[in-house]
């Protein structure tokens, strides 16, 4: 297997900035490992672990996903809802849909407003994920500024996918809930560049300045899961190359055939 994931490990060497990844199959048998238990900054991927608390947390009873709360203060960065001033209220079900396929930053805060920061890493805790923590609310400068960042591993990252896959975020119909949200996600620039649009990938990406993340489930078989993390970056597009060629090779590895790289990938190898 290791074969299939040497063009990710070729250009690992050239890549301008530091790389975290990790690729397992759904029973958890390592298929590719590089700093997998170094805490990276998580941007958005930080919103995989808060849907998957506020859903689970609404199979126990605790919360209602109809239940409506108000849009509240808007935020920049990613979302529509910053544009959008006539939509009030909105379901906890919608807000997730919206943190996760349009990576909605004001949605995401609404979410954590709801549950807690706590309660996410209450759950983080509980599905054996320590370094993984929801330290702050989206654009939240001050917070920033006083050391608390969102991090995550690549190995703990992918055994909350490994755990959607096998029904266990809470029951199947929960795990299947959020992976039919992460299908959606419609940013296609990171793990997903290189592969088919017919590609059967769930994911959730993430930037940052300096930072291009992604984790996915890949489904074949075996069904992969794969989760990578960057940091310090100088060429953010040389970045988001790396991780299209470990989505191709993730991709391949859960025994689809795919295309090939696009040329000028395949002559700098």
């Amino acid at each position: 297997m290791s074969e299939l994931f040497a063009p990710v490990r070729e250009r690992l060497s050239s890549l301008p900035g530091e790389a975290a990844a990790y690729v397992s199959d759904a029973s958890g048998r390592e298929l590719f490992s590089e700093r997998a238990d170094e805490p990276f900054p998580a941007a958005s991927v930080i919103k995989l672990p808060l849907v998957m608390a506020i859903f689970a947390d609404a199979a126990r009873g605790r919360v209602d996903l109809d239940e409506r709360v108000a849009v509240g203060e808007r935020v920049d960065g990613s979302g529509v809802l910053r544009h959008m001033r006539d939509v009030e209220p909105l379901s906890l079900r919608d807000l997730a849909m919206l943190a996760v396929i349009v990576s909605d930053n004001t949605a995401t805060n609404r979410l954590i407003d709801r549950i807690g920061v706590e309660r996410v890493n209450e759950r983080l805790r509980e599905w054996g994920c320590p370094n993984t923590r929801l330290a702050r609310r989206m654009y939240d400068f001050a917070a920033a500024e006083r050391g608390a960042e969102n991090l995550m591993t690549a190995r703990e990252t992918a055994s909350l996918l490994v755990r959607l896959v096998r029904g266990e975020c809470e029951d199947r119909a929960t795990s299947d809930a959020v992976v039919a949200l992460l299908a959606e996600c419609q940013d296609r620039t990171m793990l997903r560049r290189y592969l088919p649009n017919a590609a059967d990938v769930a994911n959730k990406t993430g930037t940052l300045d300096e930072s291009r993340n992604d984790a996915a489930i890949v489904r074949g078989e075996p069904t992969v899961v794969v989760a990578a993390f960057t940091r310090k970056l100088r060429d953010t597009e040389a970045a988001v190359s790396w991780l299209g060629v470990l989505g191709w090779c993730a991709y391949r590895a859960a025994g689809n055939a795919g295309g090939a790289l696009p040329p000028e990938l395949v002559r700098s190898a």
